[in-house]
């Protein structure tokens, strides 16, 4: 080899070994990469098995929770049904409501004014007994029994144009729930 041959061939020998050192450092870098994803992926699992363990121990937890009480879901059931079975027996009928099976459906076009959040006086007028009877009802409810009062939307059908107190219906209708609330309990 000529002396220009040899000159020539050293920066690919040095282009060579700077792409090998590249290569190893990759190699390096997906290694501790792999690594680091394994030990992720054991964590991961421990804390899965961990998590399970903890869903059983709740569950018998609260299975010895119902023997101690004394119900199981189909016990609370048929209380439930009995609550509406008796609510519907005792309250007089009425355009203003609907006893289901397992719910109260009050209409709330009767009791709330149009863009008001808070009960106006007729409607007041109109749930005093509904709120008198599930009161007396729900005292004579088991004190385990899990009494629960769940009031759904109440808003307009129309959409509030330039009302200041609410945005918007929705606003409306989470202040008329809390307004059913606390009239009915």
């Amino acid at each position: 080899m000529t002396a220009l041959g040899v000159h020539a061939a050293e920066p690919c020998e040095a282009l060579i070994e700077q792409g090998n050192a590249q290569i190893d450092a990759m190699r390096r870098h997906t290694e501790a990469m792999q690594q680091g994803l394994q030990e992720l992926n054991e964590a991961l699992s421990r804390a899965e098995q961990r998590n399970a363990e903890q869903a059983r121990h709740i569950d018998r937890l609260e299975a010895e929770l119902r023997a101690q009480r004394g119900y199981e879901p189909e016990v609370q059931q048929r209380q439930r049904r009995e609550f509406f079975r008796e609510l519907r027996r005792q309250l007089p009928v009425s355009a203003l409501y609907e006893v289901l099976p397992d719910r109260l459906i009050i209409a709330s076009d009767p009791v709330f004014i149009f863009g008001k959040g808070e009960l106006g006086a007729e409607g007041q007028e109109r749930l005093a007994p509904v709120a008198d009877m599930l009161q007396g009802l729900a005292q004579q409810l088991p004190a385990e029994f899990p009494w629960r009062l769940r009031i759904e939307g109440h808003s307009d059908s129309r959409p509030l144009r330039s009302n200041k107190r609410f945005e918007t219906n929705w606003d409306l209708s989470a202040a008329r729930s809390v307004s059913m609330l606390r009239f009915l309990v």
